[in-house]
């Protein structure tokens, strides 16, 4: 027959078998979670850890260094300006072109020419004045004798007709080389040697009266 202790008994051993079931199922509940944390966060990080590499960015590029420039084509050199008195080279012939003076129609517009003994020439005489057109030639003369060629152009004045259908050409062997008598607006071309010597060789318009303003040298070195 069971005594009041033994239902007592009986009834708190039931009490605390309960507790514990609960008590042990909470303890397995927690532990189940801190077990799946754990894995869950295993799982997290070798999933990082397999993605960093990928996500790393990759150093940019570094920039391409800028094209050299192309340096600029040098300019060519500016050609000398030519001198009013000087002439024109052409190979080995040396070309000149004389005109009156512009302002004096009774001068020469240049007064020195440079050449070569022994040069040939090529010169042209373009007799265009354009407020006092007159009649005038080309004497070139020896060493020397501009003097003379002056005397022989100022003796033509004894007989100008003579003198005139001739173009007012001395006849001298001063004479080099000359043009014919050039009227206004006209011009004519000749060409000739010069002598071996070097010096300067007078050159003037030996039309009467022209001679002793109408001169020039030519210099030939």
């Amino acid at each position: 027959m069971a005594t009041p202790h033994d239902s007592h008994h009986h009834e708190s051993s039931g009490f605390w078998g309960c507790a514990n079931v609960f008590i042990g199922a909470g303890f397995a509940f927690c532990a189940l979670l801190a077990g799946a944390g754990l894995f869950l966060g295993g799982i997290f990080k070798g999933t990082e850890g397999k993605k960093k590499p990928e996500e790393a960015v990759a150093p940019a590029a570094a920039a391409p260094a800028p094209a050299a420039a192309p340096a600029p084509a040098a300019a060519p050199a500016p050609s000398p300006a030519a001198s009013a008195s000087a002439p024109a080279a052409s190979g080995d012939a040396l070309t000149v072109t004389l005109r009156p003076g512009s302002i004096n129609p009774i001068s020469w517009e240049t007064l020195s020419i440079s050449a070569k003994a022994g040069q040939k020439v090529k010169l042209t005489f373009e007799n265009k004045h354009p407020t006092a057109p007159l009649p005038h030639n080309f004497i070139l003369g020896k060493i020397g004798s501009k003097q003379r060629l002056i005397d022989a152009s100022n003796g033509m004045m004894s007989d100008m007709a003579k003198w005139m259908a001739a173009g007012f050409i001395p006849e001298s062997p001063d004479v080099i080389a000359h043009t014919k008598l050039v009227n206004p607006g006209e011009s004519e071309t000749i060409e000739f040697t010069l002598p071996a010597e070097a010096g300067e060789y007078p050159y003037l318009c030996t039309y009467p009266g022209h001679a002793m303003i109408m001169q020039g040298v030519l210099k030939a070195e």
